[in-house]
């Protein structure tokens, strides 16, 4: 069950990269290196703002997994309901930020083609982020239940639509960033639309209803506070790079960090694939004791570490080659070196997920968030100087320096949580 759902993931996930690949160098064609670099951007930002359903979406998944594994079903009305009205108010907050500080977050940028055009994108995002909130929760339900063919079936439209969304209006209008913004924004609010009905189908008629109970805010938001501070630093580390590039270089030198960083973060679609189905997974066998997640937690590392290591050897020894290919001569002069730097990083990156999905699926995501909050200010501090001193390759190499610290208290977390002594979810 476990690789037959991590497959269906990986074919959910693979097909936008696959829309990726094309796409992308039509874009830059297009768009030209600035918009471009804006573009990647916008596309950071909604990911992370995004994360505002402060870890309730997995939260969820968490507490239906565990209530189904101890035939508690009749909390399930409960529970969604408490989740999906927490979350609509933190969707709502979340767009009326990102409204507020569009005008500022574009100011930081330096060499922006057009700054009406580039805060009108963040607005037009602004109006979606509740529904792309809320779809987190109507995904959590249907990870719980297992309906990854589902979870799947709306994955792959909703990613191809991400490329190929902003290249159908380029080709039919002109290369304006909030034309785009505005039609990724109609896709993000269909696809939650679609996940909401899906969702409530997954669930026998008698637990369709949604109620709100007071008793699961704590249960809930404890959890899912804690997961947040993960959900919302890990992500920040992730993309804060491209803004500190677009403040201390220039946008075009983002298109040449982003572009191979894109390439190499779509291999998560192997750890993401598997993790999204360990989740419940994990939560629900360390709930009745935890021995096989142990064995589990070691089988599915041996799967990742050999389906990746291919991978991740060919973009090594032919990054300049790809990058010429793929883009042009002179781009892969400019990234070559780059793409090396994060196909290292991606590899290593991709085990750690394991421990970690582990640790957040035991109710430990406490010690998650601790590791992210120690790391931030180091990382920040390392990405300045490095990006100072070293440019945009400095960048990348900070960027693998947090990898490797990372990975390091992420196992040795696990191996803590994995000994025997350890038999019970625990919420904080």
């Amino acid at each position: 069950m476990i690789l037959r759902n991590s497959l269906l993931n990986l074919i959910g996930l693979g097909g936008p990269l696959l829309a990726a690949i094309f796409t992308i160098p039509y874009l830059i064609a297009e768009l030209g290196p600035e918009r471009f670099g804006l573009l990647t951007l916008i596309w950071a930002v909604v990911s992370y703002f995004g994360l505002f359903d402060f870890g309730l979406g997995r939260a969820l998944t968490q507490q239906l997994a565990i209530t189904w594994s101890r035939d508690e079903n009749q909390d399930t009305p409960s529970i969604t309901g408490t989740a999906y009205l927490i979350m609509l108010v933190l969707g709502l907050c979340a767009g009326l930020i990102m409204a507020l500080v569009a005008p500022l977050l574009v100011g930081q940028i330096k060499s922006i083609p057009n700054n009406s055009e580039a805060i009108n994108a963040l607005y037009a995002m602004a109006g979606a982020m509740p529904f792309i909130v809320l779809t987190s929760g109507f995904r959590g339900v249907l990870e719980a239940r297992q309906a990854f063919g589902v979870i799947n079936l709306i994955r792959i439209p909703m990613g191809l639509f991400t490329f190929l969304g902003p290249a159908a209006v380029v080709w039919f209008d002109e290369p304006r960033l909030d034309l785009i913004a505005w039609v990724l924004a109609m896709g993000r609010v269909l696809g939650c639309l679609v996940h909401a009905w899906f969702a409530s189908r997954s669930l026998p008629k008698e637990y369709r209803a949604l109620v709100v109970k007071r008793a699961w805010v704590r249960p809930l938001c404890v959890n899912g506070g804690w997961l947040t501070v993960s959900n919302v630093i890990s992500p920040l580390m992730g993309y804060i790079d491209r803004f500190i590039i677009g403040a201390l270089v220039s946008t075009a030198a983002v298109t040449y960090y982003a572009t191979p960083n894109e390439i190499v973060t779509k291999l998560w679609i192997f750890p993401a694939a598997l993790t999204a189905v360990l989740f419940p997974t994990f939560a629900a066998q360390i709930s009745r004791g935890g021995g096989e997640a142990r064995a589990l937690f070691k089988k599915v590392l041996l799967w990742l570490f050999l389906a990746m290591t291919p991978i991740v050897a060919v973009l090594i020894l032919f990054a300049h080659e790809i990058m010429r290919l793929w883009i042009n001569e002179d781009f892969a002069n400019q990234s070559a070196a780059i793409l090396r730097i994060f196909a290292v990083g991606i590899l290593v990156n991709s085990l750690t997920h394991i421990p970690f999905t582990l640790i957040q699926s035991s109710g430990h995501a406490r010690l998650t968030a601790l590791i992210h909050l120690v790391e931030f200010p180091v990382f920040m501090v390392a990405l300045w100087w490095f990006t100072i001193n070293y440019g945009v390759e400095g960048s990348a190499w900070a960027w693998l320096l947090r990898i490797f610290f990372d990975t390091g208290l992420m196992f040795a977390c696990a191996k803590h949580i994995l000994a025997p002594r350890v038999a019970t979810v625990k919420y904080g």
